[in-house]
């Protein structure tokens, strides 16, 4: 079956990102990924994930969300 939703996690806001998550994958390198799945299929989902209670204010999380949005996310969810 054809792929319903294309997934692939932001895992934590921008400042806590080198600490946060593996060295090779950056913040805007993840956002770019998931506005270049929108762009060539722009009729299929795209998801993203975000870990939350790792220090991050709420003003992060907010321009996370923010960021995802910008590049045309359509699901988001926290853990």
């Amino acid at each position: 079956p054809p792929m319903a939703v294309f997934a692939h996690n932001i895992e934590t806001v921008r400042r806590m990102t080198p600490t946060g998550r593996d060295r090779r994958a950056s913040y805007d390198q993840s956002l770019e990924v998931l506005r270049y799945a929108k762009e060539i299929a722009p009729n299929k989902l795209t998801k993203s994930s975000i870990m939350i209670g790792l220090g991050e204010t709420t003003e992060e999380v907010e321009e996370t969300l923010h960021d995802l949005r910008g590049v045309g996310v359509d699901v988001v969810t926290l853990g």
